[in-house]
């Protein structure tokens, strides 16, 4: 547990520094660039996404899960990362020449040329980011990736605001890429060798085969909703849609940002304890869930003002989205954990027929709202989906790995739903009272404050604030 500790203290001070930032910057190019504008690059990062799971080709897992790797070996591994790093930043060049033809659009031509950049960099800082967080360290890895972020939001802004349109994100990402690999090599153990030993490569073959195809189907499931609106329903909507769904993902990421890079690599150690990953599992998704529960009522409640206030009144049409699945904030933050587990496990092939039927799962609940025709269609039907797979990918997780069942986890969030139910009629309550103020800024400031007491109360109550700081607290590096 205090590896634990001490990983999320530092991961959590660099997620939610860059979840400031990051607000604050989309706050600014909301603003400037259109939701047209935002589509395109939408479907570009798309397939950067597809093509950054062939650079890391679930090396970055395997490095972490293999403890008998020595520091020649970890340089030669990046001998290997730089050459296919190199070979598919290429190749998505040339890709663009697709997209140009399948979206009618010949932005796509330099747009992908120019996101080359950011996929070779990205391959490259794989295996520096393994080596640190296998060693444990958390402090210099989120700390740097502070310094990149940072760097990247004042680059992003000030191309959009010297007329760069479209092009600012791009150039924003190849800033974040860049500085990011270039920290962390500085910090790693690598050194540039000569030799190119293909049984350093075997040795890590197969964790990451069945980590690579997990990353592969995961990312159809995931990005198939982008892809599908992109070409049938168009830029302008996979704009609004898109920013809906960031923004749902926003509490997930920040979280599971701080819990997942952590989990892995202190929780490998113990890989055959199972009671002792079992327990302290169940621990980290009772906090989860008392978070994610509570993020999804008021998000649910207040999506409208969130989205205006967030982005401006160009995006209305991404209120409705964000609202459905915003319900979905508890499910996304306590299953998005289920991947380091298996992997702590060692149980990848596992996680890969998980990842299979999960994605047949969404895939379908997508092309069921893309047939119907609209964003709102789409938010529904995958909203239903998301708690489909839900039940199915928790069962199995339990049974395979942690020698448990579902109804055994589903104890643990009985407090997080009572509280979730009482601020879910309190806020209903509030926002019937505050809705006729003209300021979005003073509604949510009311709101929150009133929530956040709500919440705090409550948690004391059921005894959920004692239990954090048992199993959380006293904190000793």
């Amino acid at each position: 547990m205090n590896h634990l500790k001490v990983g999320f203290l530092f991961t959590g001070i660099a997620k939610f520094s860059n979840v400031i930032i990051n607000l604050i910057v989309n706050a600014i190019l909301s603003r400037i660039l259109t939701p047209e504008e935002y589509g395109v690059v939408s479907i570009v990062q798309v397939f950067i996404i597809f093509f950054q799971l062939f650079v890391e080709a679930g090396m970055g897992p395997a490095i972490i899960q293999n403890k008998k790797l020595t520091d020649k070996d970890n340089s030669i591994l990046f001998n290997f990362s730089l050459i296919v790093a190199f070979s598919l930043a290429i190749l998505y060049g040339l890709f663009g020449y697709i997209l140009s033809y399948v979206y009618s659009n010949r932005i796509y031509i330099s747009l992908s040329w120019l996101q080359t950049f950011s996929i070779f960099f990205n391959g490259l800082n794989v295996v520096p980011t393994a080596i640190l967080n296998k060693n444990k360290k958390f402090k210099e890895v989120n700390f740097n990736f502070i310094i990149a972020n940072i760097f990247s939001g004042l680059g992003g802004v000030l191309s959009a605001l010297a007329g760069l349109g479209v092009y600012s994100l791009i150039i924003a990402s190849i800033i974040l890429t860049l500085i990011s690999f270039i920290l962390n090599f500085r910090k790693s153990s690598i050194r540039l060798v000569k030799e190119w030993d293909r049984r350093v490569l075997q040795s890590i073959l197969g964790f990451s085969i069945n980590q690579f195809s997990f990353n592969f189907i995961n990312y159809f499931s995931r990005n198939a909703d982008n892809i599908l609106i992109g070409k049938f329903i168009g830029p302008a909507a996979l704009g609004n849609y898109n920013k809906a769904y960031q923004l749902l993902m926003m509490p997930n990421n920040i979280l599971l940002g701080i819990i997942n890079p952590v989990l892995q690599p202190v929780l490998s150690d113990y890989q055959n304890d199972v009671l002792l990953i079992r327990e302290t599992y169940f621990k980290i998704l009772r906090l989860l869930a008392l978070v994610g529960v509570s993020i999804s009522v008021f998000l649910s409640i207040y999506s409208k003002e969130i989205i205006l206030f967030l982005f401006g009144n160009q995006w209305g049409a991404a209120v409705f989205p964000f609202q459905v699945l915003a319900t979905t904030v508890w499910v996304q933050m306590t299953l998005s954990s289920t991947g380091a587990i298996f992997q702590a496990r060692n149980k990848t092939k596992e996680l890969l027929t998980t990842g299979i039927y999960s994605a047949i799962i969404l895939v379908s609940s997508i092309i069921v709202g893309i047939i119907i025709g609209n964003i709102n269609s789409v938010a529904i039907s995958l909203t239903i989906g998301f708690y489909i797979n839900y039940f199915m990918n928790f069962s199995r997780v339990m049974k395979l790995t942690l020698n448990s069942n579902i109804f055994e986890m589903l104890k643990e969030f009985k407090n997080p739903f009572i509280i979730g139910l009482i601020e879910l009629v309190v806020m209903k309550i509030v926002y019937q009272m505050v809705s006729g103020i003209n300021s979005i800024f003073v509604i949510l400031l009311i709101s929150g404050l009133i929530f956040g007491v709500v919440f705090l109360v409550f948690s004391y109550l059921l005894g959920e604030i004692d239990l954090l700081k048992s199993n959380f607290g006293n904190l000793e590096e």
